[in-house]
């Protein structure tokens, strides 16, 4: 939207209860359109392939490196899960600390 309050009316009734009528009805409207744009919007999003895929083509782009390949045998690798909460990510690195296998240039230090 070009302006910050455009579309937060509805969510302020004392504002639409002083508005003109042309206008209450203009907005109803436009609230229905933008109901029918958002569905068909959700009919168009990428799937969770598709968007694996261009995960991997900008990572490969960017570091010139397949990130779906194994490096040791060159055979193809599948992502099996995405793990986004902190603590978790935190635990496992952590273990990998404590057997040797840490990442590089991650400082031990970062994860108490």
């Amino acid at each position: 939207y070009s302006s910050r309050s455009r579309g937060k009316w509805v969510d302020k009734p004392y504002v639409v209860r002083l508005a003109p009528t042309a206008w209450k009805e203009k907005l109803s409207c436009s609230a229905e359109t933008e109901k029918i744009q958002s569905e068909q919007e959700a009919d168009l999003s990428v799937s969770s392939t598709e968007s694996r895929a261009s995960w991997a083509r900008l990572i490969k782009k960017v570091y010139e490196v397949d990130p779906l390949v194994c490096k040791k045998c060159q055979s193809p690798m599948k992502i099996l899960a995405v793990i986004t909460d902190p603590e978790e990510v935190k635990k496992i690195l952590r273990h990998l600390v404590k057997t040797h296998h840490t990442p590089p240039g991650l400082d031990p230090a970062s994860l108490n």
